[in-house]
C-alpha cells in the first residue's frame, strides 16, 4: 500500500511541476511595472487624440449649404451662369437670323452674265504725249535760262546766224527753210548735216538742252529737198527760227521786264512737270470689270481719242475728274454714259444733261438731273463710290459691274451692255 502511495504521490509532484511550468509568472519588479503602466496611459492618450482629431475635423468639414447660406462668390458663379447661356443662345440666334438673312439676299440676287475679263495696255499715245511736254519742259527752262544770261546767248546766236549764212553758200536758203527739222526715223542715230552740226555747237556753248535735243532728234538742210507742207503730223516738223529768235528778243529786254518773264516762266515749268506727273505714261492703262475701283491711269487727252467724233468727246476732263475725286475708273463711268445716252445723243442728255440715267427708274420717271453734264458725271461717280462699290454701301455686292448692275438697273443685262462698251473704247488705244 505504502508503495502504492509513493507512486501516486510522485506523479502528483509531475503534474504540480508541469503546471508551474506553463503558467506565467505575475511577480513583476518596480520598474517594469512603471514601463507598463506609461505604456499603458500613452496607449490610452494616443487614442484620445485620435477620437479628438476626427472629431475636430468632422466639425470642420463644410455643411451642405442651403440657397440662403452661399458665399458671394458661389452666388457670383452661379448667377455668371445663366448669364453665359443666354449670350451664347443670343449669339447663335443672330448667326441664324444673319444666315437667314444673307439666304434671302442671295435669292433676291439676280443672275447676270458678262465678261469679267480685265484688259491692260501699253499706251502709245501718252509716251508721245510725254516726249511733247518734255520737250516743252526743256523749251521753258532754256528760255528761262537765257533770261538769266542774256550777253552770251545774244552773242552766240548771232555767231550762229553768222555761219548758217555761210554756209548757204550760192543757194540762200530763207532762215524759216533752213531752220526747219523733219524728224528722224527711229533707225537714224548721225548728226550728218551742215545745220545740225551749227546747232549743236549752239548748244555746247549756250548749255542749251533744248537745242541738244533737236539737233540729235530732227534733221535739217533738207527742208528744201522735202515739201515741209507734204508733213502732215504736226510732231514730224519743228521751225527753231521763232524759237531763236524769242531769245534775241528776251536779251534786249529791261531788267524789270526779265523779272516779271522770269516769274511767268517759273509759274508755266511747274505746269508742266505737274502736267508730265500726271500723265503716269509708264504705268499701264487698266479696265477690270471686276475691280471698279483699280484705277484706270488715263490721261485727258488718251479719253479724249477714246471718245473722239461723239457727243461725249468734250467730256473729257469731267470723267478724268470722276477718277481722280472719287477713284472711280474712268472707263467704267465712260461706260455708263454711253450705253444710257447713247453715246451723248439721248433726249434726256441734251436736254436734261442726264448721261448716266441717274434717278430713272422707268421710260417715264423724270430722273435725278443736274444744272450741267459734268456735274451728272461727279454725282455719279460719288453714288457709285459711296454706294455701290464700297463694304457697308446700301447697295454693295461687291466691287464689280455685275454688283452694281442688282441695283442701279432693272433688267440683268445692263452689265454684259456696258461691260462691252468699255471693252470697244479701249481698243482706240
Amino acid at each position: 500500500m505504502s508503495k502504492v502511495l509513493r507512486k501516486a504521490a510522485s506523479i502528483l509532484c509531475m503534474v504540480v511541476l508541469i503546471l508551474s511550468m506553463s503558467v506565467p509568472a505575475f511577480a513583476v519588479s518596480p520598474d517594469s511595472a512603471k514601463e507598463t503602466a506609461e505604456t499603458s496611459s500613452s496607449g490610452t492618450t494616443e487614442e484620445k487624440t485620435e477620437t479628438a482629431t476626427e472629431e475636430q475635423t468632422a466639425t470642420q468639414k463644410p455643411k451642405p449649404t442651403t440657397a440662403s447660406e452661399k458665399t458671394d462668390t458661389e452666388k457670383k458663379g452661379d448667377s455668371e451662369k445663366p448669364d453665359k447661356v443666354h449670350k451664347k443662345k443670343k449669339l447663335e440666334k443672330k448667326k441664324k437670323k444673319d444666315k437667314k438673312k444673307k439666304d434671302k439676299k442671295k435669292k433676291k440676287e439676280k443672275k447676270i452674265e458678262a465678261p469679267e475679263d480685265s484688259v491692260s495696255v501699253r499706251s502709245k499715245t501718252a509716251l508721245d504725249r510725254e516726249k511733247k511736254l518734255k520737250r516743252q519742259l526743256m523749251q521753258e527752262e532754256s528760255l528761262q535760262q537765257g533770261l538769266m544770261h542774256t550777253d552770251k546767248v545774244k552773242e552766240e546766236i548771232q555767231k550762229f546766224y553768222a555761219s548758217l549764212e555761210e554756209q548757204s553758200g550760192s543757194v540762200t536758203l530763207p532762215g524759216v527753210v533752213a531752220l526747219t527739222g523733219v524728224k528722224k526715223d527711229g533707225d537714224d542715230t548721225q548728226i550728218g548735216h551742215r545745220v545740225n552740226h551749227l546747232l549743236m555747237e549752239l548748244a555746247q556753248k549756250t548749255k542749251n538742252r533744248y537745242l541738244k535735243d533737236i539737233a540729235r532728234n530732227y534733221n535739217f538742210d533738207v527742208a528744201g529737198e522735202v515739201k515741209v507742207a507734204d508733213v502732215i503730223q504736226e510732231e514730224e516738223t519743228i521751225q527753231l527760227k521763232q524759237y531763236l529768235d524769242q531769245q534775241l528778243l528776251n536779251c534786249d529786254k529791261t531788267q524789270e521786264q526779265r523779272i516779271k518773264d522770269l516769274k511767268k516762266s517759273r509759274k508755266k515749268i511747274q505746269a508742266l512737270k505737274k502736267q508730265i506727273k500726271e500723265l503716269n505714261a509708264d504705268k499701264p492703262r487698266i479696265f477690270d470689270p471686276m475691280d471698279l475701283l483699280k484705277k484706270s491711269n488715263l490721261s485727258v487727252e488718251e479719253i479724249r481719242l477714246m471718245l473722239k467724233g461723239t457727243a461725249l468727246e468734250e467730256q473729257a476732263p469731267a470723267f478724268y475728274k470722276c477718277e481722280k475725286t472719287y477713284g472711280v475708273n474712268a472707263v467704267m463711268v465712260m461706260g455708263i454714259a454711253i450705253h444710257e445716252s447713247a453715246w451723248g445723243t439721248s433726249r434726256r442728255a441734251r436736254e436734261d444733261h442726264n448721261l448716266t440715267g441717274y434717278g430713272v427708274t422707268s421710260d417715264s420717271a423724270k430722273g435725278i438731273n443736274a444744272p450741267t453734264k459734268e456735274e451728272n458725271l461727279m454725282m455719279t461717280a460719288k453714288l457709285l463710290k459711296e454706294k455701290y462699290l464700297v463694304k457697308g454701301g446700301a447697295y454693295y455686292h461687291g466691287p464689280t459691274v455685275k454688283g452694281v448692275n442688282q441695283n442701279y438697273c432693272v433688267g440683268n443685262t445692263w452689265a454684259g451692255y456696258v461691260t462691252n462698251r468699255c471693252y470697244e473704247i479701249m481698243k482706240r488705244l
